[in-house]
Parts: structure tokens; sequence; C-alpha cells
């Protein structure tokens, strides 16, 4: 790894459950380490990528068990961006200043 990526063997088994994950993400993005692109190999090894200047992200851990083109139309619409899939999990993020959005930026 440079200076500027790091690797966490096994994420999803050692921070369990999708809430205190979604925190995990969020807390390392606030640091700098942000998400970039979530692979099919992330659930084992998962990269981080350093950001200087990072905004402040909201991550969520879609608990939907199929994909649905519209509700991913009215996430992104609602400025979200789809980050790639963890575990079999689409997990998505949004930037924010101010008060934490939920899930449709409300």
């Amino acid at each position: 790894m440079t200076g500027d990526t790091r690797a966490w063997w096994l994420v999803p088994l050692r921070v369990r459950g999708a809430e205190r994950l979604e925190v995990w993400f969020e807390d390392q993005a606030s640091r700098g380490w942000v998400a970039e692109h979530l692979g099919f190999l992330s659930a084992v090894r998962l990269v981080l990528h350093h950001r200087v200047d990072p905004p402040r992200y909201r991550y969520v851990i879609d608990p939907r068990r199929f994909p649905d083109v519209v509700e991913d139309d009215l996430l992104r619409a609602a400025g979200w961006e789809e980050v790639g899939t963890l575990g079999g999990k689409d997990v998505w993020r949004a930037p924010y200043e101010g008060a934490r959005p939920d899930l449709l930026g409300h």
C-alpha cells in the first residue's frame, strides 16, 4: 500500500452489523480515509483512499435483497452515490454539511 491507501482485512467480520459498519465508514471518512469504490473482494480486503480535504459523508448499507431501478434512481436524485457492494449489499454515500441526513436527505 502507498501512503495514500490503507487496507483492512475482513472488515464486515470485525465490525458486525450494518449500522456499526456505516458509522465505521463515516468515522474513517472524517479522518480522510474514504471508500471510493467497493467490489466483490472488498468484503475480504477493503481498500480506503486518503483525501486531503474530504467531504463529510453519510454512508448507508442498503438492506434490500434485490436491486430496484426505480428506487436506485430516487436515491441518486436525492444526492446519493452508489459506492459498490460489500458482502452482497449495496453501499451508498452522500456528502453533507450540518445535520447528518437520513436515507432520502430529509
